[in-house]
């Protein structure tokens, strides 16, 4: 592949991956700059990818892992912060024109999604949030679509099981 058509290549897929790889490191970071550098880093090791000629199936799903290690990296070095802090400093979007009550229902939701296991949420997230197929979220995670198809539906099941929800 010459440069022309690399450029060309990943002009398209950050046109296309930017904004969902920019909000998967915010959820998994809840830092506006430190997302915003995430993503940047992962396009850069995804134009190194190009550059070196590697063969890629699937760019979304490639994309997606490269984020998902780096959050993985980040989490390593950095301590947990509560749910409330975060919103203290304005890093969970308040709604203001929301009632007490949704925002009561908003935080017992978080704090449920938080409480849950990283496996738990990163597929619920992948699933629920940015639309991913199992398929997509096997590759992402480098596990069987057949797994990620129970992880989803189990990890559906104990969110609802913690908020109370008899479906």
């Amino acid at each position: 592949m010459d440069q022309n058509t690399q450029e060309q290549e990943f002009a398209a897929s950050f046109a296309v991956y930017g904004d969902a790889i920019f909000r998967f490191c915010m959820v998994k970071v809840s830092n506006v700059e430190l997302a915003e550098d995430m993503t940047q880093e992962v396009f850069i090791r995804y134009w190194q990818y190009l550059r070196d000629g590697k063969e890629m199936t699937n760019t979304r799903a490639l994309l997606y892992t490269i984020a998902n290690n780096m959050a993985k990296d980040w989490y390593k070095k950095k301590k947990a912060v509560s749910l409330d802090a975060r919103m203290e400093a304005g890093q969970i979007p308040k709604d203001a024109n929301a009632d007490p009550e949704t925002m009561a229902t908003y935080k017992e939701v978080l704090s449920a999604i938080q409480d849950m296991e990283d496996k738990d949420r990163d597929v619920l997230f992948l699933r629920h949030v940015e639309g991913l197929d199992p398929k997509d979220i096997a590759e992402i995670l480098a596990e069987s679509a057949n797994v990620v198809s129970v992880r989803i539906n189990r990890a559906t099941k104990r969110l609802q099981e913690n908020l109370g929800i008899c479906i």
